[in-house]
């Protein structure tokens, strides 16, 4: 007879003890990460990096950009297969000038037989130290590398 007190006491207890416990914890959804962007580089004069300048508010490619250029075209001839990047960097109202600009450089590069399957463009926003009015061309990759040990 004393074993049921003893038993309803101790599933009481249980049921406190299950009760006193903290839900279990949701999982929190994060945001995506940013994408990385890197930072303006300084042209290198070889055709590693090249600033090409536009005038303001413009997205045409001047003959001072076009043979700013050519150091880029040179060394993307002599490594068939290594990539470039362009990249411009701009405030958002000024986006779609920007996606002019790197659209008016790609389509320079793949006149002049670059495939645009080496082409990658970036549009990033403003960063400190960039010129909204210069787009960034940069030769990457291991071909360009194994040509200059500078890269």
């Amino acid at each position: 007879m004393m074993l049921k007190p003893f038993l309803g006491a101790l599933a009481a207890v249980a049921l406190l003890g299950a009760c006193s416990s903290p839900p279990p914890a949701r999982p929190v959804a994060q945001a995506p990460a940013a994408p990385v962007v890197p930072q303006p580089a300084a042209p290198t004069g070889d055709g590693r990096v090249a600033a090409i300048h536009f005038e303001p508010m413009s997205s045409v490619l001047t003959p001072q950009a076009r043979a700013e250029l050519g150091p880029v075209l040179d060394r993307l001839m002599a490594n068939p297969g290594t990539p470039v990047r362009i990249t411009s960097y701009s405030a958002r109202d000024a986006m779609p000038l920007s996606r002019e600009r790197t659209q008016a450089i790609r389509m320079a590069l793949s006149e002049r037989g670059v495939p645009s399957a080496r082409i990658r463009v970036l549009n990033a926003r403003m960063m400190p130290n960039a010129d909204p009015d210069v787009v960034q061309v940069q030769v990457q990759g291991q071909a360009s590398r194994a040509r200059d040990p500078r890269a």
